[in-house]
């Protein structure tokens, strides 16, 4: 395969960067040079390179390379580029840096028996892409890895390559990437797969998109490699035809010229022309000779070396650099390290310190509320039993008023008939009637004392109200709410069963209060015909029930035995971070 035509594919490749962060003189000198304009090169030579910016200076770099490579002095490009990547390095240009890898590998690549490993440099620029994720410089070492592997004639690992790249051109969206593609497919089809026709089709997909914005250079690469294909094709004469169209073009490059003189003579050769043949056989001698290979090869080996050398050196001052920086590191580690275990001592004393305020202060409160509990306790028994002796004072007056005026007035009618008993007769019916008529009052009088003394008020002046102004008592705004439902008290209870139940709700109470740490708790009351159920839940944090309770650690197990003694059942649904609900059923 020859060797320059690899070339040319590369060079289309790679001179679509953009630098639109340097100054303008760069740029427009940079598009000329790309454009094959030696007079950009002669005005790129004659710039003050004191004045240049640090960015400046790396693009400059990059341009006297670039120009010398097209003069056909790949030594001294060589050293351009090297110096041109250190110098992007230098301002932590990274992506540039790897760029010029790629430079300096697709120089060496060209190079005829080169002893330096081009690889090195593409690899190193992939590992960073990967790294990094920047697609564009891995969709260009992908490229060029495969242009290496297929002049090491490994067709499937380069074709491999040319793949990946094509599909991560397509996604990331650069047409002129994939032009380049298209013409390097098309050198691995003509020359190494021997697939001329699958060369063309590649080359017509480059050729729509040159016709929109090629530049000379574009038409140039398109021509030569379309040319290599007439010829693998036997077309000899389109071949010719493109070849002088390529020279013709406004683009000059030693490197390129023995491609198209060598192949020029081949096509003449084939349809007899010795002429022209032997013209550009002269003309193919002339250009190669000029090239200078085998020299160029010893002061790139030269300059190689020059800059490993200074790179080892530099890397020995780093190291020692790096020794002292790690000594200073560690002793600041160590002082920051004492710092952060005085701050820590303070942070943890300071911990605790409030940790006991909180304590204090919580078990004040604890306190407090404590005493308001025993207070409303005391108040509410006190409550109950000044409605007892209130109640039995109303039913002394009302065996003194009504019930005793009644059986005296039935007591003169007895007596009134004793004395009248001899007209008897006369009086007997009204005398009878009247009698009937106070027992009955009398009777009636009593049935109600009875009713009143069991039933009396309705609930709403016993158990209820005393639960609810319970509830509102111990609720703390915007900490705890804890809300009454009552159903189906419409008649009082025995004054001894509600003091019993008011106790043990008063205590289910504070445990939620002490235990619970819940901010909603609900006590739901229920009476039915024959029994009176219980249910107060909450939203704390729970416990395991049976731990609590063999511990007794809420007095749970006296509440239990209260419920057991007055004939009833008491049950406790409660899990660890879900809260906790006590159910009791109660016989009336």
């Amino acid at each position: 395969m020859p060797r320059y035509l690899k070339l040319i594919v590369c060079i289309v490749f790679f001179t679509n960067n953009a630098f639109s962060q340097y100054s303008d003189n760069l740029i427009r000198l940079r598009k000329e040079i790309k454009a094959g304009k030696n007079s950009a090169c002669d005005i790129l030579k004659k710039i003050d390179t004191k004045s240049l910016s640090t960015a400046d200076n790396a693009l400059y770099l990059y341009l006297r390379a670039k120009c010398d490579d097209l003069t056909n002095i790949q030594d001294s490009a060589f050293d351009y580029f090297i110096r041109s990547k250190k110098a992007y390095l230098a301002i932590d240009s990274i992506d540039r840096a790897m760029e010029m890898n790629l430079e300096i590998s697709y120089l060496l690549s060209a190079q005829q028996n080169n002893s330096i490993d081009c690889f090195k440099y593409a690899n190193e620029s992939l590992r960073y892409a990967d790294k990094s994720n920047n697609l564009i410089l891995k969709a260009k070492t992908y490229t060029h890895l495969g242009m290496l592997y297929l002049d090491e004639e490994k067709y499937n690992q380069s074709l491999d390559y040319y793949k990946k790249a094509q599909l991560l051109v397509k996604k990331i969206g650069k047409p002129a990437m994939e032009s380049a593609i298209n013409n390097n497919l098309a050198v691995l089809f003509n020359e190494a797969l021997k697939m001329p026709d699958s060369a063309l089709y590649y080359l017509d997909k480059d050729l729509s998109y040159i016709k929109i914005k090629g530049q000379p250079q574009d038409y140039y690469y398109n021509y030569t490699n379309r040319a290599s294909a007439y010829t693998h094709k036997g077309h000899y004469k389109e071949a010719i035809k493109l070849l002088l169209q390529a020279d013709s073009l406004n683009f000059n490059s030693q490197v390129t010229k023995p491609f198209i003189y060598g192949t020029l003579a081949l096509n003449y050769g084939e349809i007899n022309d010795y002429n022209n043949a032997y013209k550009y056989a002269l003309l193919n001698k002339q250009f190669s000779d000029s090239l200078n290979i085998t020299n160029q090869n010893i002061s790139i080996n030269e300059i190689q070396t020059k800059y490993q050398t200074a790179e080892k050196e530099l890397e020995n001052t780093v190291l020692k650099n790096d020794n002292k920086i790690q000594k200073i590191v560690m002793y600041a580690f160590i002082a920051l390290f004492i710092v952060a275990l005085i701050i820590a001592f303070l942070i943890v004393k300071n911990s605790r310190k409030r940790e006991k305020i909180a304590a204090q202060e919580k078990l004040i409160e604890q306190q407090k509320l404590d005493k308001v509990l025993k207070d409303y306790e005391l108040n509410s028994i006190d409550m109950m039993l000044e409605g007892q002796e209130k109640e039995r004072q109303r039913l002394a007056n009302d065996l003194h008023d009504n019930l005793g005026s009644m059986l005296a007035t039935l007591k003169l009618n007895f007596e009134n008939l004793k004395l009248r008993k001899n007209d008897l007769k006369e009086h007997e019916n009204k005398l009878y009637d009247r009698t009937d008529e106070l027992i009955q009052e009398a009777y009636q009088k009593v049935r109600r004392l009875a009713h009143a003394k069991n039933a009396g008020v309705f609930a709403s002046q016993g158990l209820i109200p005393a639960i609810v102004k319970l509830a509102e008592k111990i609720s703390i705004p915007g900490k705890l709410k804890i809300e009454v439902i009552p159903f189906g008290f419409t008649d009082r209870l025995d004054n001894t069963q509600e003091i019993a139940i008011f106790r043990i709700i008063q205590e289910l109470a504070t445990n939620i209060i002490k235990h619970s740490q819940a901010t909603e708790a609900t006590i739901h009351l229920t009476h039915h015909d024959d029994n009176i159920n219980i249910i107060i839940e909450d939203n704390g944090v729970g416990f395991k029930p049976e731990a609590i309770i063999d511990a007794d650690g809420m007095g749970l197990t006296s509440i239990k035995k209260k419920t057991k003694q007055l004939g009833g059942t008491f049950t406790i649904d409660a899990t660890p971070s879900r809260g906790t609900t006590i159910l009791i059923d109660l016989p009336v």
